[in-house]
């Protein structure tokens, strides 16, 4: 059997369709997951140790205890985080490829900070998401401040690289880029400390529904810093995922 002579790309795939395909995965799952929570077990994923009326679940009760959403929850993260670390090797290429000539010693050394502490973001969400509140009250708290630590430190240092290794002058789609950036990191600051003020608040003096608040500025804080890491689109534009037999230079005609 003679096999057919293909070259060229097999497979050829747009990077900005897939990352955000990455991206899609917690958003679209937490947002499943909450809706579950809130139709098949309300008072359970409302409910806190004051025993005031809530209205929201927070992030771990509406994905960690109750079925289907833990197994929604695990799916999603799977694979999402299994693909992220493929995104932590393109961020850091995209970043040494911006500089104009060799990069300088702090420069090379503050993107590797910024990719090592990617990965860390993506080991704290994988032990956030398979060590659940109830399993293990101690290691859920540790991991999510270590990912809320390593993801709030790396979203900045992806600004001031960002800004660092940006062409002057900056052209219209690049400082739109940035000033967006810049924006999801305002939005993610801001709401984390309105999450950690609602979160004694409720502890300190139970009140109904502050939990909820809580809870809320919780799902902000999850959206803003996955539309953060959808940013990265911004330098992906025009880029293809090819699968397949290269071309050799023979079969190239020029007329």
């Amino acid at each position: 059997m003679v096999m057919p002579d293909i070259q060229g790309p097999l497979i050829n795939i747009d990077v900005c369709f897939v990352y955000k395909m990455i991206a899609l995965m917690p958003f679209t799952s937490a947002i499943l997951c909450i809706c579950f929570a809130v139709l098949l077990h309300f008072d359970e994923v409302t409910k806190t140790h004051c025993k005031v009326p809530n209205y929201l679940p927070s992030i771990s009760a509406a994905t960690g205890d109750y079925s289907p959403e833990k197994y929604i929850w695990r799916i999603g993260i799977a694979y999402h985080s299994f693909m992220r670390l493929i995104v932590v090797i393109l961020e850091h290429r995209i970043l040494h490829n911006r500089i104009i000539g060799t990069p300088s010693t702090w420069f090379v050394w503050m993107t590797r900070i910024k990719s090592l502490l990617l990965v860390v973001e993506n080991f704290a969400l994988l032990m956030l998401t398979y060590v659940s509140s109830d399993d293990n009250y101690s290691v859920h708290e540790k991991s999510f401040i270590l990912f809320m630590v390593a993801g709030m430190i790396h979203m900045l240092l992806s600004c001031f690289l960002r800004y660092k290794s940006s062409k002057s002058p900056k052209s219209h789609e690049e400082t739109k880029s940035f000033r967006r950036k810049v924006t999801l990191v305002g939005v993610n600051y801001g709401s984390f400390a309105l999450a950690v003020y609602f979160f004694f608040r409720h502890n300190w003096y139970c009140e109904s529904g502050v939990y909820s608040l809580f809870a809320f500025c919780e799902y902000i804080v999850v959206i803003s810093n996955i539309l953060f890491h959808c940013t990265i689109v911004d330098d992906l534009k025009g880029f293809k995922l090819l699968i397949g037999h290269p071309v050799p230079p023979t079969a190239t005609k020029y007329n």
